[in-house]
């Protein structure tokens, strides 16, 4: 409505004056400017400050144009008034809705987005690693745009205990510790003063050799800010049993890979804060209720913003690898809030013979645009269905691969340019139940 009404004022504006000067008398003295007051002020000032001072406001500009050497004057001085005041009008209405737009985001519920970096290096695998020179522009971008680089426990904290956190709150995590994030990364975080977290395998830390971060290289880091965090012991497939395994002796092996882990953490650099990233990204639902009995908030690698709601046994991160390092995606994605969805615990792990798995939203609010959620899958958009009130499911029309994939569901927020987001992983097996090979 805004551009709608700029651009009719200024439409006016062209074809009063040409009618001015083509038509003179034959034109009521009046009409050019009054068509212009109204179109100007009717909605921005008019209805805002009542109808009486703009009926008055119209009078007076009507017996005033009644004199041909006012209107002569009037047209020469107050034409270029009228544009100036028309644009600021517009001005002033766009910066209204973009203070509403900023005010709808900030009463929604305390969020924040939490980046995923693996390798910062332009020699390593492509899939897990950023370019140097990318990696300092997403440092840059996150300067310029103001946001707010907090440690990962504080913004942990201040979610699980419902305190307020300002927009554009960031977290930036790296995973397994190469010696990249050292060499690379480190100088550049600590010029800004910048806190950062690393989830570290500590079996690779104990015989790093150079392919791998030492634990003195860690204590430095530390000092300087940054959070080192639990990534088991060994970086297993913490789903897959081994050979003639049982379930009971299964779930020991999982506790023990945090547990050592945690241990020598806090041996060699005092850490306490249970926190943990799954391996691969890779849990279910057996994992995620042993993780909360153990007391730790565990972090995934499905993509989307967290907040109160946000299931803490498998928190999302954005990785921000290959593909998915470009700016404009970095840009979106640090926009997100979380979709407002009811907390719960969905299996990623699929049943053997289910293959197009279907994700069930019940969402906590009821005024949010429904009719613009959309759900993607591997294949494309998939199927959407109502259940009821606020209750909606996600399906894909063809079977999801064998491997990780995911469901990223997103939504606009109100009339703002940012979306809520919400991802779900999805882990299928072989058809013969079997694991299929990593890459």
């Amino acid at each position: 409505m805004v551009n709608h009404q700029h651009t009719m004022t200024a439409k006016i504006l062209t074809d009063s004056k040409a009618q001015f000067y083509t038509k003179g008398a034959s034109l009521h003295p009046a009409r050019w400017l009054l068509m212009l007051y109204s179109v100007t002020y009717g909605e921005t000032y008019g209805e805002t400050h009542g109808n009486t001072q703009w009926r008055l406001g119209r009078l007076l500009l009507s017996k005033l144009l009644r004199c041909p050497l006012c209107r002569h004057l009037c047209w020469h001085l107050c034409w270029p008034l009228l544009l100036v005041t028309s644009a600021l009008a517009h001005a002033a209405t766009a910066q209204t809705a973009a203070t509403l737009a900023t005010a709808q985001v900030a009463s929604d519920m305390p969020a924040g987005v939490i980046l995923q970096y693996h390798h910062v290096d332009s020699t390593t695998p492509a899939a897990t690693s950023i370019n140097p020179d990318r990696f300092t522009q997403h440092m840059a971008l996150l300067a310029r745009g103001g946001y707010h680089v907090w440690p990962i426990e504080r913004l942990i904290g201040a979610l699980r205990q419902h305190q307020p956190v300002p927009d554009k709150v960031v977290v930036i995590t790296f995973d397994d510790a190469y010696p990249s994030i050292y060499t690379h990364a480190f100088p550049l975080l600590q010029a800004r003063g910048w806190p950062f977290s690393i989830f570290v395998a500590t079996q690779y830390i104990q015989a790093a050799e150079g392919q791998f971060l030492s634990w003195g290289q860690l204590r430095e880091m530390q000092a300087a800010g940054a959070s080192i965090i639990n990534h088991t012991h060994s970086h297993p497939h913490l789903l897959r049993r081994l050979s003639e395994e049982s379930r009971g002796a299964w779930r020991n092996r999982v506790q023990a890979e945090i547990t050592t882990a945690q241990q020598l953490l806090n041996q060699h650099l005092g850490v306490t804060d249970k926190l943990l990233a799954y391996p691969y990204g890779e849990y279910d639902t057996h994992i995620a209720h042993l993780v909360e009995q153990l007391g730790f908030v565990a972090f995934g690698q499905q993509s989307g913003a967290v907040g109160p709601n946000s299931d803490f046994a498998a928190l999302p991160r954005f990785p921000l690898s290959g593909n998915y390092s470009d700016l404009d995606t970095l840009q979106t994605k640090l926009d997100t809030r979380p979709l407002p969805l009811r907390a719960r615990h969905t299996d990623p792990l699929l049943a053997y013979d289910v293959s197009r798995p279907s994700l069930t939203m019940s969402f906590t609010r009821d005024d949010l645009a429904f009719e613009q959620l959309v759900c993607y899958g591997p294949s494309g958009p998939t199927t959407i269905t109502r259940l009821g009130s606020g209750r909606y499911t996600a399906r894909s029309d063809a079977p999801v691969p064998v491997g990780r994939s995911r469901y990223n569901c997103t939504m606009p927020v109100g009339d703002t340019a940012r979306f809520y987001w919400f991802s779900q992983l999805w882990i299928r097996r072989n058809p013969d139940g079997s694991w299929y090979p990593e890459p």
